[in-house]
């Protein structure tokens, strides 16, 4: 999964700074499996490419359960199609979508978002990254830069504000982001279904 930066302190609301500490651990788990020296090559960057197609699911997920009433620019958002073309690029075809269930309350619309939206800042990160290492992949970098130039962040962080003063759809938020990191986590190691935390 693409990783995220640390947000700056000054930044983060109150449920922002839930969010970051119900999910550190596995934030953390998740990093610790991404190296930016195996996607330096043709087949490294594809096998990484495919192994964010979990974002699919999750954002197929996400409009069946509204997504839009919480962010209107949700389809400058979404990135499957921008995958599933760099998928193609390198002769992969997109696997089926897993069908996955999000509930549609706001708590846990904005938790599962705030993974596939703090995911956007460490694509950018590795999109610099493996452009300075070269142009194997050229071509096949949509998924990491879509909406790099949209100020998408500072936009879901005004959504997040809104559960700032609620207690439980901040803690839905949080349940929700530590599914969507298991999530990914089960899917790069089915093995670890059944020791996540």
């Amino acid at each position: 999964m693409v990783s995220s930066p640390p947000a700056r302190a000054s930044s983060r609301s109150p449920a922002h700074d839930r969010l970051r500490s119900s999910t550190r651990d596995l934030h953390h788990l998740v990093d610790s499996g991404f190296d930016l020296a195996s996607i330096s090559g043709t087949a490294g960057y594809a096998a990484f490419l495919l192994s964010n197609w979990p974002f699919a699911a999750i954002e197929v997920a996400l409009e069946r359960a509204g997504i839009h009433h919480v962010l209107p620019d949700w389809d400058k958002r979404r990135r499957r199609e921008a995958l599933a073309r760099d998928l193609s690029q390198f002769g992969i075809s997109p696997p089926a979508i897993d069908r996955l269930e999000i509930g549609s309350d706001l708590g846990t619309l904005l938790g599962w978002s705030y993974v596939v939206e703090g995911s956007r800042l460490g694509a950018g990160m590795i999109l610099r990254a493996i452009t300075r290492h070269g142009d194997q992949a050229a071509g096949g970098r949509r998924f990491l830069g879509r909406g790099a130039d949209e100020n998408l962040w500072s936009t879901f962080k005004i959504a997040l504000s809104r559960i700032d003063e609620d207690p439980h759809a901040t803690s839905n938020a949080c349940a929700a982001a530590v599914g969507a990191f298991q999530y990914f986590l089960a899917a790069r190691d089915p093995a670890l279904i059944g020791s996540l935390p």
